[in-house]
């Protein structure tokens, strides 16, 4: 599998995690991971930190995909 493909993918994910917290899906907050999240952070909690992992996680694609971080050594 080409690296690219998979830093679109954290690209994508990034993404979706994003907008799932931002707009309030509720078929993202009924999962398990999402809901041991609300109990330790409550709803609003979660959602900033969902909203936060999701833009490292784009934002790291992102980086990786230009060449401002090297991860060579990783693959």
């Amino acid at each position: 599998m080409n690296q690219d493909i998979l830093f679109y993918l954290m690209i994508g994910v990034g993404v979706l995690i994003f907008g799932a917290s931002i707009t309030n899906w509720e078929w993202f907050f009924k999962q398990r991971r999402a809901q041991i999240m609300i109990k330790l952070m409550g709803r609003n909690g979660a959602r900033v930190f969902y909203a936060l992992l999701g833009l490292f996680f784009a934002a790291f694609g992102w980086m990786v995909m230009t060449g401002q971080i090297n991860v060579g050594s990783l693959f």
